[in-house]
């Protein structure tokens, strides 16, 4: 038997024992963060190569490690849906909706939780004190409007303040806007804003006109402290690439110990990351607020979760907070 005859008996062996095979894992891996201090583990593993120190542990150091920045879950759902990520991050909203909608297909997941943070709708109009002075000449900007977080924040308020049938009451004065562009909207009056729906640090710089003030608090909304941001995936793609999703996974895990332990080195990664534009102490002011928790345990989903189902926004209804995400965070002390 000559040399090429063998090689095609030994690797028809080896394909059926299984031997000495194994299928290769991506040799990219693309991952996407957006606006906001909400995304600083994610900021802290690009800047100090997390992924790729872990990729290295787990002998694919030659994986590309590539990341991208988008404006809106919604954005990252599209992305993640036509393989242009591989993991996508954003506000609970839009996680859970792809969750439903890939339910027994892709089965996205989340892969762990980002940060608990408040979310504060701002008003630049003096006449607005609360939900009920709102009127048809109003707008609410809202980044992601229609599928985003703060939507499902507004919804709830709506459902809590005049029953749940008027869920949608302020859907009709949402402007789809992104965080920095609805903040500059706000303060300026810009496109008839009057009002925007916001996170960290964007409300933050917001409170510092005199003329912007607060109309309602998230934690409010939802009695306490609940996860706001979240990183997710596929099922597909876990269960072939699970090196490099594990890798992901104590990357991000590492990033969230890295910022506990010490917040300014981290806030100074976000004011480099930005350009310099951030100022230091102040973005850790806004670190070192107590409602402000960097974590990959989720906190609050199911009932948030739940709200949504329960307006139709997700056909299928979780009973518990794992069903939201994959096994690797499960032992976690969740809600």
């Amino acid at each position: 038997m000559n040399l090429a005859k063998k090689m095609v008996v030994l690797c028809s062996v080896l394909a059926i024992t299984g031997v000495g095979v194994s299928k290769a894992e991506v040799d990219e891996v693309n991952l996407m963060s957006q606006n906001g201090i909400g995304y600083l583990q994610l900021i802290v593993m690009k800047n100090q190569k997390l992924i790729e120190k872990n990729l290295a542990k787990a002998s694919l150091g030659n994986t590309k490690v590539n990341w991208t920045k988008l404006g809106s879950g919604s954005a990252a759902n599209d992305a993640l849906l036509s393989g242009q990520l591989d993991f996508a991050s954003g506000g609970t909203g839009p996680a859970f909706i792809l969750w439903d909608r890939t339910k027994g297909s892709l089965n996205v997941k989340g892969v762990a939780a980002l940060s608990s943070m408040p979310n504060l709708l701002l008003t630049n109009n003096p006449a607005i004190k609360s939900l009920k002075d709102f009127t048809d000449k109003d707008r609410i900007s809202l980044a992601g409007a229609g599928s985003s977080v703060q939507t499902i924040y507004l919804q709830m308020a709506a459902a809590k303040e005049f029953g749940l049938k008027n869920y949608k009451k302020f859907n009709p004065l949402m402007v789809n806007l992104p965080h920095p562009v609805g903040l500059q909207a706000l303060l300026s009056g810009g496109s008839g804003v009057t009002a925007q729906f916001t996170s960290p640090p964007f409300w933050n710089r917001a409170l510092e006109d005199p003329k912007i003030s607060v109309v309602l608090n998230s934690y409010d909304i939802t009695g306490g402290p609940g996860t706001f941001l979240v990183v997710w995936s596929t099922e597909k793609f876990r269960n072939e690439n699970p090196k490099t999703y594990k890798a992901v996974f104590d990357a991000l895990d590492e990033a969230t110990k890295f910022i506990n332990n010490d917040k300014r080195a981290a806030a100074a990664i976000y004011v480099a990351e930005s350009g310099g534009k951030e100022n230091l102490d102040f973005i850790l002011s806004i670190m070192n607020n107590p409602q402000i928790v960097y974590t990959i345990t989720p906190e609050n989903v199911l009932p948030f979760a739940q709200f949504m189902n329960d307006i139709g926004t997700l056909k299928n209804r979780p009973t518990s907070w794992q069903e939201l995400f994959f096994d690797n965070v499960h032992k976690l002390k969740g809600s």
